[in-house]
């Protein structure tokens, strides 16, 4: 006497899936878990300097297939910006997008609210991709250029006609 037995969708899923879970078991995956640097040119992981205090990360890709990151770092104190050019491997950061100047060591920089970050669709005539950062600094918006892969940023303070603006 022959039975039939019938599985159901769910079953069938259940059993493909626990089936590729056997097969791609005979492979690891690793996770490395790590903090980025607040100190411009440092790349992380590799660095004792590799730890910050910022805070709610944005991250976006460039379609040259770079990683842009960006972190409040607290108001008043500036924005952290990181690139990747191995997949996400690594990040170096950047110069802070929203610092008065590079030459500025006082540990002001305008923002250092929430931040957000884009990436222009379409390369510019350099041969990028516009990397924007907004951050929030109390009642404006500070928004930050970068036409050259993060390497330098020009600041557009952006006031609001709202009194106080909590959202970048």
């Amino acid at each position: 006497m022959r039975r039939l037995i019938v599985l159901g969708v769910s079953a069938v899923l259940a059993l493909a899936l626990s089936m590729g879970a056997v097969a791609a078991g005979s492979k690891t995956a690793t996770f490395v878990n790590y903090s980025l640097a607040e100190t411009t040119g440092t790349t992380c992981p590799g660095s004792s300097a590799c730890s910050n205090i910022a805070a709610e990360p944005a991250i976006r890709a460039d379609g040259a297939g770079r990683f842009f990151g960006s972190s409040e770092n607290g108001l008043g104190g500036g924005t952290v910006a990181f690139r990747s050019t191995d997949g996400g491997l690594h990040y170096t950061t950047l110069v802070s997008p929203n610092s008065v100047s590079s030459a500025n060591d006082t540990g002001f920089a305008p923002g250092g609210g929430d931040t957000d970050l884009a990436v222009a669709p379409d390369k510019n005539s350099a041969g990028f991709y516009n990397v924007y950062v907004a951050s929030l600094s109390l009642a404006n918006v500070d928004v930050s250029t970068s036409t050259d892969g993060g390497a330098t940023w020009r600041l557009s303070p952006v006031t609001t006609p709202e009194t106080i603006d909590d959202r970048e």
